[in-house]
Formats: C-alpha cells, structure tokens, sequence
C-alpha cells in the first residue's frame, strides 16, 4: 500500500516538473530574464525595445504569461505604425495571430478579445470588412458590453459593405439598431454607476479611487454620446421615411408583430426625429403603420421605449391627456438622465396646450435638473412664462411684469447653450414689446431698477429694466 501511495506521489511530482517545464519552454531561465525585461519596458511604453526580448517569450514559452498577450498587442502594434509600408503586412499577420493565440493559451474575456481583433482588423485591412464584421458579430453574440470605439467601428463596417453593395438597406438599418441598442446597454450601465458615485460624492463619502472611476464612467459616457451622434449623421442620409416605408409596412408588420425585437426596432426609427433639408426636426410617424407597430410593442413589452412610440401617436392625434400619460411613464422607466430629461421637456409642451401652465413649469424645471446646460427647457418656461400675461396680479404692471421673467430666462437659457442663442434672442426681441409702458408705471409709482416678486405659479423676482 505505502509502494502504490509512493509511486502516486513520484507520478504526480513529475508531471508537476513536465508542465512546469512545458510552460517557460527548454530554457526557463532565459524566458523568465525575457519576460522581466519586455515588461519592465513596455510598462514604460518603450515598445521597440521590448519587441525581442517580448518575441522570445511569444516563440518559446508563449504560456508562461498572459503579460505576452495584453503587452504583445501593444509592442506589435507600436511595430505596425513604425515599420515601412512593405512590412506592414507581417506585423499584422503576426497581431491577429496574437489574438487567436491568447485564447488558446489563456481562455477567458473572448468578447473583448474578439472586440480588439475586429476593430485592429478592420483599421490596419480596411478591405477585410467581410471577415471584420464576422468577428464583430462573435463578439456581440458572447456580450452587449464593448467600448465606445467598437460601436463606431462596427457600423463604419457595415457602412463600407453598404457602400460596396455587399449590404442592402436593411443590413444597414439592422446594423444602426444594433449598434443604438448596444449604446443604449453599455449608457444604462454607466449611469447607474454614475448615480451612485454622485450620491456618495455629495454625501462626501467618495474615496479617492471611486473619485477616478466617477471621472473615467463620465468621460466614457461622452465617447457613447459621440458614437450616437456620429452614427446618427451616417444613417440620417439614408434612414428617409420613404426606404423606411419600404421595410416597415403593413406586409413585415403581419410577419413580425410577434417579434419584441424587431417592433422595438421599427418603432425608434420610425419615430426618430431627424433634420429635413430644411433644418425642420421631422419624423416617420406619418407612416400608416406607425400605430399598429407602437400599440403592439406596449402590450406585448412595455418598456420606456414603447411608452415613447404611444405617447408620440397620441401627440400626432392631438391627444395631450394620453401624451402626458405616456411620456412620463416613458420618464419613469428610463435609466438615462438625458432621455429622461427630453420625455419631461414633451410633457411640458403638453401641459402648455393644455392651457396647464403650473404643470408645464414643473414638467420643463425636471427637465432641466436631469440635464444640465441645456437651453431648452428654459425656453419652455419662457413661452409658459409669457403665456401667463394677464393671469398673474391686479394692475397693468403686475399682469405683465411676467415678461421680465420670460426675458431673464431666455438670457439664462443662451448663457449655458449656444444652440439656443438664436431662438432666445427672437423671444427676447417679442417679449421686450410686450413690456408694460414707462408712463403707465411711473404712475403706479414704480420706477427703473425696482424689485418686484410675481405670485402665482411664476414665484419669480425680477428688476425693472428697459435696457
């Protein structure tokens, strides 16, 4: 027994010494001096330097560290830039080698590694798209979860098949909600990461590391903001109402009104607004199957996007009491700040042609809190201001006093948004009109300069001024 216990061990401790052997190659010593010095290099981006000592490890004992996988990539690619055109070839050949390899020797994270392989392959082979987009499609089928440069790389692919006529419109279309729903996942997760850092930095519980995952999770959140914008520009030239009539119609809303994906889908693009040539903001809701594809999508997964596609046919229908209903479960729901904002902002409009001025207010200042510097919501309160004339106090003054109001919003409004300058400053323009005449309040004993606070919903203080 103690023979067979004995010869267990010796079995057991040679194979231990095998695959240590196997791991640092013939001559462990030189890969263990090989792979300190590539390290220490790369560490200090002095990537040339690295390379042989880095290619030693890659050929000898290329499962000895993972180090000659994440650090491979960026010696071979700082290879790839410096090295003359005819070189070029061997040094990519020899990254997309490498990714292949890092799953074999060290499985794992196989959708971010698929993510970089595809992005690499599609910028250093931009005539490999084909093969690109497959691997784009792995690494999508493993995770929604990718960088903001894979976005943007993914749809500039599909871009360039479309181009060469591999893709027809509906690759394109599918491609574009594709990319949006992942944006969408990936600014979803950010946020909620965001919200709790921002309470533990008010609350001043924020440690100095959590203060550096806040900034990186805000300064990803633009990349994701850019990507969207950028995507938005390449389909917009395409994404017109009439090629959207030709994919979502009567006839593919009877084949799929049972698919949450695709009514998901048709529903965002066919009530995404865009710019017509006009620089009027248009959307596809005129399209007569809108509604059906809307109504199905909320019975069958409500969510803030269905809520959005009902609330905007009952806005084309004049139907505000609905309008509000929707938006502001639509509000509710969502996760980003800023659709949360927009869905408060068409609540506000809303209650403003309903006459429900107080609500309007609230509904427009929401928006405005969930989304900083933006212009928008106070040319709301403005308008909702300006459409108080009369409701608010006793005399001539006091009834007008509200578009001092108006005005000091609308200068606040182009002081933190350029976009909106234009706009405010034709309001201003209108409502300087409107202000009660000098003689008139001269009389009532009110002069230049004078504070005055107006009641009603307004609760504003404003200064007497015709400058």
């Amino acid at each position: 027994m103690k023979r067979l216990l004995w010869m267990f061990i010796a079995t057991v401790a040679f194979t231990s010494v095998t695959n240590a052997q196997s791991k640092w190659g013939e001559d462990s010593v030189k890969c263990k001096e090989n792979l300190l010095i590539y390290y220490e290099l790369a560490k200090a981006k002095s990537y040339d330097e690295a390379y042989e000592p880095w290619r030693y490890c890659y050929d000898f004992c290329p499962g000895c560290s993972k180090n000659n996988f994440i650090y491979g990539t960026r010696i071979v690619s700082a290879k790839i830039k410096a090295a003359p055109e005819a070189e070029k070839d061997t040094y990519i050949k020899l990254l997309m080698e490498l990714y292949d390899n890092r799953l074999v020797y060290f499985p794992g994270k196989e959708a971010y590694v698929y993510e970089r392989k595809a992005m690499d392959m599609a910028k250093h082979w931009p005539d490999s798209n084909e093969t690109s987009f497959k691997i784009f499609e792995k690494a999508l089928e493993l995770s929604n979860k990718h960088s903001a440069a894979f976005y943007n790389a993914y749809f500039i692919v599909s871009a360039r098949l479309f181009n060469k006529k591999v893709f027809d419109i509906g690759d394109v279309f599918n491609a574009y909600n594709v990319v949006q729903e992942g944006l969408d996942f990936n600014n979803n997760e950010l946020n909620k990461k965001i919200k709790v850092l921002k309470e533990k930095q008010e609350g001043g519980t924020i440690t100095d590391k959590e203060s550096k995952e806040l900034a990186k999770a805000e300064k990803e959140l633009e990349r994701f903001d850019k990507v969207s914008a950028n995507n938005e520009k390449i389909v917009g030239k395409i994404a017109t109402c009439d090629k959207l009539k030709l994919i979502y119609n009567q006839e593919t809303f009877d084949a799929n009104k049972g698919d949450v994906v695709w009514l998901r889908r048709a529903a965002t693009m066919l009530s995404k607004e865009r710019e017509d040539e006009e620089g009027e903001t248009v959307d596809c809701t005129d399209n007569p199957i809108f509604f059906s594809i809307a109504e199905a999508l909320h019975a069958v997964n409500p969510s803030p996007v269905s809520a959005r596609a009902v609330g905007t046919e009952a806005k084309k229908n004049k139907n505000y009491s609905d309008a509000i209903k929707y938006f502001t479960e639509a509000a509710q729901g969502e996760i980003d700040p800023k659709k949360q904002a927009t869905d408060y902002l068409n609540v506000a409009s809303f209650y403003q042609k309903q006459g429900r001025l107080a609500d309007a207010k609230n509904a427009a200042v929401k928006a405005a809190n969930l989304r900083k510097n933006w212009g928008k919501p106070y040319l709301i309160i403005a308008s909702v201001y300006a459409q108080a004339d009369g409701k608010c106090g006793t005399n001539v003054f006091e009834k007008k006093a509200v578009y001092w109001a108006a005005i000091d919003k609308l200068n606040y409004a182009k002081s933190i948004d350029a976009s909106v300058a234009r706009t405010a400053d034709r309001l201003i323009a209108a409502y300087k009109k409107q202000l009660p005449d000098k003689s008139t309040i001269f009389q009532l004993g009110i002069k230049e300069g004078d504070k005055h606070t107006i009641g009603c919903f307004v609760n504003e203080t404003i200064t007497v001024s015709y400058k």
